[in-house]
Formats: structure tokens, sequence, C-alpha cells
């Protein structure tokens, strides 16, 4: 297996993608060989980069579209996450643990700590964030 996908519409009061990422995507990562932990912190950067998108990219609207492409390569593994949402803004966060009174910024830390490769882009009326982990070779 080196290729799964996943598409499902937004809606803020439907969480049944959660067990979807669980049983569709993981299995990806699962052959390349990465532990449970490594697979429980892909798990969770998914989710959350997920509850992004409904909530910033489509501000809490139920019905737009989510497509998750994931990808294994030798050295690679990728998920490229496509919605047709607002745009990001730009620079993307970094990450860093904001002020314990910030309102949020913490689910950066999440992503970033399950894919520490992460590139973003707008192509036409879409938004393509793509997360990266590198494998160990011939993972």
């Amino acid at each position: 297996m080196n290729r799964v996908e996943l598409e499902f519409k937004s809606d803020p009061a439907d969480m049944e993608w959660h067990e979807q990422i669980a049983t569709r995507l993981l299995p990806l990562p699962r052959a390349a060989g990465l532990a449970d932990a490594e697979l429980t912190a892909l798990h969770v950067a998914l989710v959350e980069a997920v509850n992004n998108i409904i909530e910033h990219a489509y501000a809490m609207q139920p019905g737009g579209s989510i497509v998750i492409q994931g990808e294994c390569k030798p050295h690679e593994l990728c998920f490229a996450l496509q919605d047709e949402g607002i745009p990001m803004p730009l620079p993307l966060p970094t990450g860093e643990l904001p002020d314990l009174d910030a309102d949020g910024g913490r689910g950066w830390l999440i992503i970033r700590h399950g894919f520490p490769e992460i590139r973003y882009e707008r192509r036409g009326h879409s938004n393509l964030l793509t997360l990266c982990r590198p494998l160990a070779a011939g993972g």
C-alpha cells in the first residue's frame, strides 16, 4: 500500500471523519512500519489540520469539500489536504508554543510534531496543505 484517499464534507456537528482518518488513512503509515506512538501523533496532527479547515477555511459552515490524499515514498510519508475555503494567512505558523494567555495557536505545534515539513499553496480556488514526515530508509 503506498496511496490512500479520503473525501468528505465539512460539518462541525459530524465527527465521523475522525474514525475515517484512523481506519482509511492510518494503514498507510502503519504499512511503512511506524510505531503506535508515531501513528497516534500523525492521527492527532491530521485531526487538528482538518479541524483548522472546518473552523477557519469554512468558518464552521457545513458542506465544504475536504480531500485528503496520502502517499508513502521510500523516504517520506505525505498527506495532502485540499479544501475550497478561504486562503490561509501567510506565513504559516511556526509551531512555537504561544503565550499561556493566547486564545489559539497550539494546533500548529501539534501538526508540526507529527509532520515536520509543511507546504501550503493556493491553487485557483483551492487550498493545498501538504504535511510530510521523513521515514527511515526503506520505510
